[in-house]
């Protein structure tokens, strides 16, 4: 997953770091950067047709197809093709790839958890994968490909740097709760969308990490989004790190209201999520996102995003965000969203059943 070439040597030197601003948000300590490791993963992925690779018809995604275009049935891809349908898909593929060290070596740096290990069918067959990425970072000459577009990567950086840092202060404000080291890997072949992971690195530090995706292209270029779209995404993923955990701290007040998930186990299928706890997660954190969204552009565009996260089956939404302004106006006695979680927590002992009559009745 990374970078050389012969009549780009210049770019090939510097392609041997990712691509990013200087660390100088003290609150956020955010990097914004596009990393080697997501953009082989990514181009391996659409070469296998991978479901979850932009939609976007960029110049980007044209030049991947023309310059790997011998590749297309390397043992990578194949391999990866099988691999993401028995499992191997998700946010498990960008955590298994950002574990390892730059390409082509490619070599684990820190364990990987249990259940992505499991999603690439084992370690065996994970170990069997990284040895075919990295003959395929050799042999289609990926080095290359990353150091043509270092000019194209810079400026998808600068652009959606000061966004990010806006996003990133919001959030850590809201939330109550420093963050530490935090990085955005912009990946322009990812989806329109994006995914989120906390990791321990070999300094034994922990860092979280957010892979967002673009979702429109700007004179010819992939896009990552005005701020109405960048902003809470980059929010949401990394509200992601410090929830998740909250509510794996709670696991039998969690289990005890897991009755409330087959009303609506269907509509989440749809969404992606398959386990009660995903369920809370996911509705704790687009709560928090339409609360910042109402701070930065105004209640009539949180409520847009309420009713549409209603619309999808979010039922909990609308009461999360009532006890959420509770939260905010009793900042004195609850420092943090940790402090205020179990009055989160507590809104799921409401039938779902009871939240998703109305929503079906009005055919929404």
């Amino acid at each position: 997953m990374r970078i050389a070439a012969v009549s780009l040597l210049a770019m090939a030197s510097q392609a041997c770091l990712p691509v990013e601003e200087p660390k100088i948000s003290p609150a956020s300590q955010t990097t914004v950067t596009v990393d080697q490791r997501i953009e082989l993963m990514g181009v391996i992925q659409y070469l296998s047709g991978y479901f979850l690779v932009s939609y976007l018809d960029s110049q980007y995604k044209r030049d991947a197809a023309s310059f790997f275009a011998a590749c297309s049935s390397h043992a990578a891809v194949t391999k990866f093709a099988k691999l993401s349908a028995s499992g191997f898909d998700f946010n498990n593929v960008p955590e298994a790839f950002i574990s390892l060290s730059e390409p082509p070596e490619l070599h684990p740096r820190f364990p990987l958890g249990d259940s992505v290990i499991a999603s690439a069918g084992g370690a065996e067959s994970l170990a069997d994968f990284w040895a075919s990425a990295r003959d395929f970072a050799q042999d289609c000459r990926f080095d290359e490909f990353y150091a043509s577009h270092q000019p194209e990567y810079e400026q998808m950086v600068a652009r959606s740097r000061p966004t990010v840092l806006a996003s990133m202060s919001s959030l850590i404000a809201y939330l109550g709760t420093p963050l530490g080291s935090t990085k955005v890997i912009l990946g322009p072949l990812l989806h329109d969308g994006g995914f989120a992971t906390r990791i321990d690195n070999e300094g034994g530090q922990t860092a979280a990490i957010a892979f967002i995706g673009p979702n429109a292209i700007t004179a010819g270029s992939v896009d990552f989004g005005e701020a109405a779209r960048l902003q809470p995404l980059v929010a949401h993923e990394f509200a992601h790190t410090v929830i998740n955990p909250l509510t794996a701290n709670y696991g039998s007040q969690v289990a005890a209201t897991a009755e409330n998930f087959e009303p609506l186990r269907e509509a989440m299928r749809r969404e992606g999520y398959s386990t009660w706890d995903q369920v809370i997660n996911e509705s704790i954190i687009r709560s928090i996102t339409s609360r910042l969204t109402a701070a930065d552009r105004g209640e009539k565009a949180a409520n847009a995003e309420i009713a549409e996260d209603v619309r999808r089956g979010f039922v909990y939404v609308p009461a999360l965000v009532d006890a959420l302004r509770r939260y905010e106006g009793s900042r004195d006695v609850n420092a943090n969203i940790e402090d205020f979680y179990p009055n989160l927590l507590n809104i799921f002992k409401q039938s779902s059943a009871g939240l998703l009559a109305p929503v079906t009745t009005n055919g929404t």
